[in-house]
């Protein structure tokens, strides 16, 4: 036995970390296990929203000026380009900057303030076996550990979820392939100082080109059941740009929930949050900013439950229907009034959307405002 916890936390990720530095914060006594080794590589586009800078500031004490300062933030641009195909549809200024950070120096810096908070760091041990009843788990070297409640922030693959009863066809059903390919900036045959979105190349997806320090960012994401030709699709985008070979980049993949978020992701002693609760926006993509924010309310929600002796669930539920799950839904429904008129109306559809009103679009990806009706968002 490795010893009994408060809280069992999967995965080292900004999920996992964000809870992992509250309850310790809070006294209880946390195990964070990650089968990783840390400082490790994550796919991911990097962008970090505003909203996602505010969430950061109040659970870390990080304000934008601390993570550009520690390299932490690496770019920062309030500039963006929205295309259909090869038609620009509108290059705008949002009123807030879009920044970008590198998730190895950041994944790793979050893990290092839930380690400084007091919580007993596991990295390089891989959860085998879980027991959701009894908030159990085992790992490939045989180390058990037990705890009152157990959080699943292990991410898409989630081992943890993948022991409990969910919809398991849902899952599937809404789940988006991506692959990137990330240059060196001297090798991308264009200077890339903002972040471009390229709409139309797919039914239900896109192809995004991100500025990075000394490095240009691309990929392509779309819902895998609506996608055919996906390499194929990606690979002619990076021909279009001025890429000779594309073929013979080092590319890598990875699954991305894609509306397929569980409404209720508790499961008696063990709850779910991040991307292994499939709770990341289903237009856009974004995930950091969902993954530390229900992080937070599951931290915050099991430590409550332990106080007052009852369960977390419907402290979680509540924050989430409240915050996050109008913001996944009219998202999603954007996303589906865009892509079905896309047959029809080709770049016109995105034309009225983007080109009409550039600033208030960007304060919504920001969380200034709500993808509900573009109404002003207060966040808790």
């Amino acid at each position: 036995m490795s010893g009994k916890f408060d809280v069992i936390i999967a995965g080292g990720g900004p999920t996992g970390s964000t809870a992992a530095t509250i309850l310790a914060g809070k006294g209880f006594k946390v195990a964070l296990i990650d089968k990783a080794a840390f400082p490790r590589k994550k796919l991911c586009g990097g962008l970090l929203t505003y909203k996602a800078t505010e969430v950061l500031n109040k659970i870390f004490g990080c304000d934008v000026d601390f993570l550009k300062e520690k390299g932490i933030i690496n770019f920062e641009s309030p500039e963006y380009s929205i295309n259909y195909r090869d038609y620009n549809i509108r290059d705008a200024e949002s009123s807030i900057p879009f920044r970008f950070v590198d998730r190895i120096d950041f994944d790793y810096f979050l893990l290092q303030k839930a380690a400084n908070a007091g919580a007993h760091i596991f990295t390089g041990e891989e959860i085998k076996k879980c027991n959701y009843q009894e908030a159990e788990v085992k790992t490939a070297s045989n180390k058990i550990f037990k705890g009152k409640y157990l959080l699943g922030a292990d991410g898409v693959h989630s081992t943890i979820r993948s022991f409990l009863p969910y919809d398991r066809k849902k899952w599937r059903d809404d789940m988006a392939s991506t692959i990137e390919i990330i240059f060196d900036e001297k090798d991308y045959p264009r200077k890339v100082t903002k972040p471009e979105l390229y709409i139309g190349h797919l039914r239900a997806g896109y192809i995004w080109v991100f500025p990075a320090k000394g490095k240009v960012v691309t990929g392509i994401g779309a819902l895998k059941r609506c996608t055919k030709d996906f390499k194929k699709t990606y690979m002619d985008f990076l021909r279009s740009q001025g890429i000779s070979d594309p073929e013979s980049m080092h590319m890598q993949g990875y699954p991305l929930p894609y509306g397929n978020f569980m409404e209720n992701p508790c499961f008696g002693r063990t709850i779910l949050a991040g991307d292994a609760a499939g709770l990341v926006e289903p237009l856009f993509g974004e995930g950091i900013f969902y993954a530390i924010q229900t992080g937070r309310y599951a931290a915050e929600s099991i430590a409550r439950a332990i106080t007052e002796n009852t369960t977390p669930d419907k402290f979680y539920i509540e924050r989430l229907e409240k915050y996050v799950f109008p913001e996944l839904r009219y998202s999603n429904r954007l996303r589906w009034t865009l892509f079905y008129s896309q047959p029809l109306l080709k770049h016109m559809s995105f034309k009225m959307m983007f080109k009409s009103m550039p600033r208030i679009l960007a304060d919504m990806v920001h969380g200034v405002r709500s993808y509900k009706f573009l109404l002003k968002k207060k966040w808790d």
